[in-house]
């Protein structure tokens, strides 16, 4: 079964027992109606979750159906061993969803409907953080680096409509201030930032600018020309050694690889060709705790300061959208001094 067909039995099998336990007695063939699959598919769901619940696997740990109910064609849970309860976000969880949803927004911004949805499903997380909603809603977070800025996007779109060439003010990761010309091909995003692909005059070659560090944008009046993209050759591409826990194995399934070796203890050694560093520094950030080592160390040092400043980030949007703590005034104490003495 592939990677993605499991994850959406996973959820399809969570989601059952919540559905099941709020339309009990429910008939099978009513069951695959609602989850859009066949009647075969929800059997085979109940009879892996009739195996499932906690350490053990004695009777009275696993979660169970009525059988006479099951021989009818029906479902009653009888046992859910607290399965049938929504699935919660962590704060954390929580957080990063709603710095993805405040980027996202940013891309689909000409979306009244796409809008529309994302303000609510952002009401919606800060109020399962217990933080104000309109708050959350209202922009970003105190002590957050800020999206980019609304002028330099409207630049952006703007050309990118009208198909006109762009000159961009913009500061490198390294705190190196440029201006240059660029032909825009595409605006994406990777959940944390929007990233404008255009052809830089300057270098005659594809670059990627963060929109968030693109200080000025303007539209020129010249129309912007198609680029036939230079691929570099595959010798020239950057490359990183992995060194991985025997857990990080799905990384090298998911990825191309140059080599993959099984040490002797288990773990794996991996070596990957990336486009350029800032995929290589995703590809190690994803890797997360299954990462034992990296080679080279420019590498691994730029993925740290990554790291910490995506650390930082979150932490300031927790504390901001946390909610503000009670504090009791003592009441034993006036402008004389403490009461009984």
């Amino acid at each position: 079964m592939s990677r993605q067909s499991a994850t959406g039995r996973l959820v399809r099998l969570l989601a059952l027992l919540t559905w099941v336990a709020d339309h009990d007695g429910v008939t099978v063939q009513e069951a695959a109606s609602h989850f859009q699959v066949s009647p075969a598919t929800i059997r085979r769901d109940v009879e892996t979750l009739w195996l499932s619940g906690l350490p053990g696997g004695m009777p009275d740990d696993l979660v169970d159906f009525d059988a006479t109910a099951w021989e009818a064609g029906r479902l009653r849970l009888t046992d859910s061993q607290g399965l049938d309860h929504p699935v919660r976000l962590t704060p954390q969880e929580t957080v990063s969803l709603l710095l993805s949803l405040r980027v996202l927004e940013d891309l689909l911004a000409s979306d009244p409907h796409a809008g529309t949805v994302i303000t609510r499903t952002r009401q919606a997380l800060a109020g399962a953080l217990g933080a104000d909603p309109h708050a959350a809603v209202a922009g970003t977070p105190a002590g957050v680096p800020g999206g980019p800025d609304p002028a330099v996007l409207a630049a952006v779109r703007q050309a990118m409509d009208g198909g006109r060439r762009l000159h961009l003010a913009y500061v490198s990761a390294t705190d190196r201030r440029t201006e240059r010309d660029v032909d825009p091909l595409e605006l994406v995003s990777n959940g944390s930032h929007l990233t404008l692909r255009a052809w830089c005059l300057d270098s005659g070659a594809e670059r990627s600018f963060r929109l968030d560090r693109v200080l000025a944008a303007r539209v020129l009046g010249e129309r912007s020309r198609p680029h036939r993209l230079r691929r570099r050759p595959a010798g020239a591409r950057p490359t990183a050694t992995l060194h991985l826990r025997p857990t990080g194995r799905w990384l090298t399934e998911q990825v191309p690889t140059l080599r993959t070796t099984t040490n002797p203890d288990g773990t794996i050694t991996a070596v990957v060709e990336g486009r350029d560093e800032e995929w290589l520094v995703g590809l190690v950030l994803s890797a997360g705790r299954h990462l034992l080592d990296v080679q080279p160390l420019d590498l691994a040092h730029v993925t740290v300061r990554r790291a910490r400043a995506a650390l930082a980030a979150d932490q300031a949007v927790y504390q901001d959208l946390a909610p503000t703590p009670v504090v009791e005034q003592d009441v034993g104490r006036d402008e004389a001094g403490p009461r009984g003495r």
